[in-house]
This record gives structure tokens, C-alpha cells and sequence, in this order.
């Protein structure tokens, strides 16, 4: 699963379960992997930038952000495929490579929401709603006019400080990093699993001498 902790903002408009999940959604999660995933632990909150409802999310460990705009009332149960649809535009707008994308769709699973959302996490997606306006004000740009690709480039493109440990992180070269990471991993878990199947095959291929003689004719 993915953990998505969100904001007070956020949280009360998420019309999930005991669990914390939306409807819908499948509950054969894998429970016990989350911390294996390593495009889990998001951070999320809900902004209104010129009228419109923004969910802007943050991953915790790389501070690569993403943004959903327009956000309805509707769209709130639908969150699940809404994340997945925006992680992947702006991975695409980052140059992302096809093994990265595909990394992605393999580790993407339904979100589980909670509201522990930290403050230092709160502090990031407030200057990432400050980089949007910025964009809108310098360009004079109306909301729905905004280039989708070229924010998530500059998004990702914007230093964050790790409070904790007072250094200065890029958000795209580290979640690059990490895909890179995460797709190594699962290719080598992929060609185990073959190479396992590739073994039970041969092994049931095998006739004892036995059962060899008893279908020969006499």
C-alpha cells in the first residue's frame, strides 16, 4: 500500500473507511510491505489558488511534489486514480525513462490515508503552493491555463531544506535516484522469480526410469 498522511485541510474531505482507504477500493492489500515501498509515505493538503481546490502532495523522503488542480467534490472518492494519473505526468515531465515509469506502475498500489501529516512536511507543501501562485503571477496565467508539464518540471526542479538534517535536497534528482534504485531491485526479484519457474518446469518434466519402464511395451 501507499501511506498518505494528510493535513486537517485534507483530511475530513476523504470519504474513506475504518481503515482508511476509499471506496471501492480493493482490500486485498498486502499488509506489512509499506515500508518496502519506496514510493510510499506522502504528504498531502488541500489549497484553494485563484478559487480553484488543489491537492498538492509531497513524498517524504525525496520531496518530489505533485499536484492535482480543479479538484471537485466528486473527485475526492476518486483519489486513488487521481495520485497515480499525476505521479506518472510528472514523472514524464521530469524525463523520466520508460524502466522508471514502468517501476512505477509496478509498485503503485491503492493509497491509505490517515491524518498525521508532520509540520516540517506541512512547511514543504506550503512553498510548493507558493512556487504555483508565482507561476500564475509572473505569467499572468489563468489557473486552468497552466502548463501542466512545465509546473511539475519546476516543481521538481525546487530545492527543499531537510530541516533535520540543515541540508539543501533536489527533489527530481533524488526521486530519479531512488527509481533507479527500485527498478534494479525488482528486475533482479523478477528474474528470481523466472529463473524459479524455469526450475519447477524442468523439475516436472523429469520421468523417474520407473515410470519410464512401465510405459514402454513389453
Amino acid at each position: 500500500m501507499i501511506r498518505l498522511h494528510c493535513s486537517n485541510k485534507l483530511r475530513p474531505k476523504l470519504p474513506t473507511n475504518a481503515q482508511g482507504r476509499l471506496p471501492g477500493v480493493n482490500s486485498g492489500v498486502i499488509q506489512g510491505l509499506e515500508a518496502l515501498n519506496p514510493i510510499s509515505g506522502w504528504h498531502a493538503s488541500l489549497f484553494l489558488i485563484k478559487g480553484r481546490n488543489c491537492v498538492i502532495c509531497v513524498h517524504e523522503a525525496t520531496r518530489f511534489v505533485i499536484y492535482i488542480p480543479c479538484v471537485h467534490k466528486t473527485d475526492f472518492a476518486k483519489l486513488d486514480g487521481l495520485f497515480a494519473e499525476a505521479l506518472l505526468q510528472a514523472l514524464t515531465a521530469c524525463q523520466a525513462t520508460e524502466a522508471h515509469l514502468e517501476t512505477v506502475k509496478n509498485l503503485l498500489q491503492p493509497l491509505v490515508m490517515d491524518g498525521e501529516c508532520k509540520d516540517a512536511m506541512l512547511v514543504c507543501l506550503n512553498q510548493a503552493k507558493a512556487c504555483i501562485e508565482q507561476m500564475l503571477w509572473d505569467e499572468n496565467t489563468p489557473f486552468e491555463k497552466l502548463p501542466f508539464s512545465k509546473a511539475s518540471f519546476l516543481l521538481a526542479e525546487m530545492p527543499f531544506n531537510l530541516q533535520a538534517k540543515k541540508e539543501v535536497v533536489w527533489p527530481k534528482k533524488l526521486m530519479l535516484r531512488l527509481l533507479d534504485e527500485a527498478s534494479s531491485c525488482y528486475q533482479r526479484a523478477t528474474s528470481h522469480r523466472t529463473q524459479q519457474a524455469n526450475v519447477t518446469n524442468t523439475d516436472t518434466n523429469v520421468v523417474s526410469f520407473a515410470d519410464f519402464k512401465k510405459t514402454r511395451k513389453p
